[in-house]
């Protein structure tokens, strides 16, 4: 299929098109001279498709942007395949250009039916788009794109962002990938299983989260109709799976503490996920038993760093931590395998290997440890919370820093690529 075969295919949501296709090109942009050696030989000549199932808003959806826009910085074009979601705006934003193919229904589950039209798809588009590498972020999305890229005889990077990989989707990647991920935790779990890995750490543009000036907190608590003197935490975080049982558990001990210990507790839910309603009906049902609300439950937000910054506390894990930490926000670690705790200095190296309790951690989570630990976390003294943020966007500096990363990724790239030419050239 031709490119103007591919571009002019009409957009049709009945049952035989599922496919719909936004192109908007841009130039690559010139590498900074002071970048690594790196950069400037290889990016402006590596054509990458980002494949990821939806353009939702969530961290591995919103690392994929960060990770998008540094390889454009660095010369490299990037175009990009998924449903289409909130955060789409903002990689069409970037210039990308765009695939539309709904690897997922709306229910979040593969569609299957149409697996074999997608496989074929994305052919097209490497073959139209000239691509040299796809890199991968999610199971249903990433075994279409995985198949595509063998049958097209390009190299296939897949980034392991958690630990619900299931076992066939892992033996696919053994055969057929090079395989990075985000956490030692996981790098382990994966060389547990047979399959080696490359650690990356998920990059964060520190530019894009910081912290905001007390004006600026005053005039957004005033819009969501937040007393100025009230102590706000914030949950942040895919309402799905354990996740949305940790948000369960924060609406339930908010409620607890506003009875026994703090009268002028808030509390902020940010994020979606196919337990959204349930979460709705609870904050619901809590907020009828008073005439002042406390819950404000706000959706999928792209602004997070607004959220972040009208925040005294974070609840969350992964990368909400990252910007979290960046934001000089203090941070009380709770992941989809438990709580790790208030992320201080002599807590790092446990967070980044546990990915913030994501990937794994000692303390299994009830609604009564978390209790205490908020409480604890609500008598820091403002030297020590002060303390505690400054260290904690270093850190994120230092360990994060999202140019960092991905000359790392270019790095891993530039390998794929050529050991896979040099397979080529032996084969023939």
């Amino acid at each position: 299929m031709s490119k103007n075969q591919i571009l002019s295919r009409p957009v049709n949501k009945s049952a035989n098109s599922f496919i719909q296709i936004s192109k908007n090109p841009v130039s690559p942009l010139i590498p900074n001279p002071t970048e690594s050696a790196l950069s400037p030989s290889l990016a402006p000549s590596l054509r990458i498709l980002m494949v990821i199932d939806q353009f939702n808003i969530g961290g591995t959806e919103t690392y994929t942007l960060s990770l998008t826009r540094e390889l454009l910085k660095k010369g490299a074009t990037v175009i990009v395949a998924g449903k289409k979601g909130k955060l789409l705006d903002h990689f069409l934003g970037l210039g990308c250009s765009y695939y539309e193919i709904d690897f997922v229904l709306d229910t979040y589950e593969p569609d299957s039916q149409n697996r074999e039209l997608y496989i074929k798809f994305i052919q097209s588009i490497i073959a139209a788009e000239r691509i040299d590498l796809v890199h991968g972020h999610q199971i249903p999305s990433g075994s279409v794109a995985i198949t595509a890229a063998d049958r097209m005889n390009i190299p296939f990077v897949f980034t392991v962002h958690g630990t619900y990989y299931d076992p066939e989707f892992l033996q696919l990647l053994h055969q057929s990938s090079t395989v990075t991920c985000v956490s030692p935790s996981i790098q382990r779990s994966l060389a547990a299983k047979g399959l080696d890995s490359n650690l990356i750490p998920n990059g964060l543009d520190v530019m894009e989260y910081q912290p905001y000036a007390l004006f600026y907190r005053r005039y957004l608590r005033q819009k969501l109709v937040i007393p100025q003197q009230a102590k706000v935490i914030l949950y942040a975080g895919r309402l799905s799976w354990e996740k949305a049982d940790i948000c369960e558990y924060m609406i339930h001990v908010t409620t607890a503490l506003r009875y026994t210990d703090e009268p002028n507790l808030h509390l902020i839910i940010a994020g979606g996920g196919n337990k959204q309603e349930n979460i709705i009906k609870l904050v619901n049902n809590h907020r009828k038993v008073t005439d002042h609300p406390y819950l404000h439950y706000v959706g999928e937000v792209t602004d997070m760093c607004a959220y972040y910054c009208i925040s005294d506390y974070i609840i969350g894990t992964g990368r909400i931590a990252l910007e979290a930490m960046a934001c000089e926000r203090p941070l009380l670690a709770v992941g989809t395998l438990g709580l790790l705790g208030l992320v201080k200095p002599d807590l790092y190296e446990k967070a980044w290997d546990s990915w913030f309790g994501d990937h794994d951690c000692p303390q299994i989570l009830s609604g009564a440890l978390l209790a205490n630990q908020i409480k604890s976390m609500l008598l820091l003294e403002q030297q020590q919370k002060s303390d505690i943020v400054k260290a904690g966007r270093k850190f994120v500096m230092d360990r994060f820093h999202i140019s960092q990363t991905t000359e790392k990724q270019l790095s891993l790239y530039d390998q794929v690529i050529q050991s896979k030419s040099a397979r080529n050239i032996n084969f023939l």
